[in-house]
């Protein structure tokens, strides 16, 4: 399984154990690059979670990372998004 989609998956538990505990925002998501080093952490609210997973091809980065075979589609200060074709 590419490194991207190991973080991902691991977001969506994240996402759904905030949901579920009703954690208060900021909550702490892991960038999903393809870097398997790379542990930084991405501070969003759930609705600005589900607004960058409306894309099912769609990768959540910190600003500057990268995700091979995907361009980057959305960039700001807090993250980026990467989406593959």
């Amino acid at each position: 399984m590419e490194t991207e989609n190991v973080f991902r998956e691991a977001n969506e538990s994240i996402a759904a154990k905030a949901r579920e505990l009703r954690m208060e925002p900021p909550i702490p998501f892991l960038c999903e690059c393809s870097d398997r080093r790379c542990f930084a952490r991405i501070p969003l609210t759930i609705d600005e979670y589900d607004e960058a997973r409306a894309g099912p091809q769609r990768y959540l980065t910190s600003s500057g990372h990268q995700v091979e075979g995907a361009s980057v589609i959305a960039q700001g200060e807090r993250f980026a998004l990467a989406e593959k074709r």
